[in-house]
């Protein structure tokens, strides 16, 4: 499962992220890597961005990238 299939109020860990080098740096630098766990606050509509939990800290994460990032859940 991706962050993006998850469902508002579910946390998971971070597994594995499935794109490229870049991507990965970018979610490095957010705080988004394996063994860190998330949980989903909200979906914008319309294909709006994801808000995460991450520890203490709230991220918005576009729904393309979201749906490269695959989680375990709790």
């Amino acid at each position: 499962m991706t962050i993006k299939d998850m469902q508002v109020g579910q946390r998971g860990k971070v597994a594995r992220i499935l794109k490229g080098s870049t991507a990965e740096r970018r979610l490095f630098e957010i705080g988004i890597v394996p063994g860190v766990m998330v949980k989903l606050l909200s979906r914008h509509p319309f294909q709006g961005p994801l808000l995460l939990e991450i520890g203490n800290a709230r991220i918005a994460l576009g729904r393309k990238i979201a749906a490269s990032v695959e989680v375990e859940m709790e």
